[in-house]
Parts: C-alpha cells; sequence; structure tokens
C-alpha cells in the first residue's frame, strides 16, 4: 500500500504493514486503528482535516461495520470521496504484480 507522500508509524511484519499504527495520508486524512498484512483491518479511525471523523470495522481494507457514534460529518460529500480514496489505499497488491 505505499501511497507517494504517505507516512506509516508503526510495526512491519514480513515486510507488510501490521498491528496498532497511524498512517497519515498526503491529503493529510490519518487512519488511527489495526493493520493486517497492510490493509487497514479491525477497529480503526479515519480523521478528516475538516475534523470529521469516520469510525468503522474494516476487514481487508474495507469497511464492514460502521460505528454508531460516526460518521460526523461537516462535509458530507468531500468525506465520503476521502473515505473512497482511504479505502483504495489501503488494498495493497501482491509483490511482483
Amino acid at each position: 500500500m505505499e501511497y507517494t507522500g504517505s507516512q506509516y508509524i508503526g510495526e512491519f511484519v514480513d515486510g507488510r504493514m501490521e498491528g496498532e499504527a497511524e498512517y497519515i495520508l498526503p491529503t493529510e486524512t490519518k487512519y488511527v486503528g489495526e493493520m493486517k498484512d497492510g490493509m487497514f483491518h479491525g477497529q480503526g479511525t479515519l480523521y478528516f482535516p475538516s475534523g470529521s471523523r469516520y469510525d468503522a470495522i474494516w476487514e481487508k481494507g474495507l469497511v464492514v461495520k460502521v460505528s454508531l457514534n460516526s460518521p460526523t460529518w461537516t462535509r458530507l460529500e468531500k468525506s465520503l470521496q476521502a473515505v473512497t480514496t482511504a479505502e483504495m489505499a489501503s488494498i495493497t497488491r501482491p509483490r511482483g504484480s
């Protein structure tokens, strides 16, 4: 997954991002939560520069359950686009592809 200009703060397992982590996208959207095999996986929150947040349960980079307390959006249309961008950024390609 590494988006150009992104920053990862966390552990690696077999060269892949895994465990509790922070992942900051070039858009300054920040993911804080669990990673597995280089993808958002488990409980995690996206924090947007606008102050909005998106709390969810992730599975292999995709949202499978949204928290009842989320989303709290300040700009709905831009935040939904950012969620899509973040989900796409969390999907890794196997090595050699």
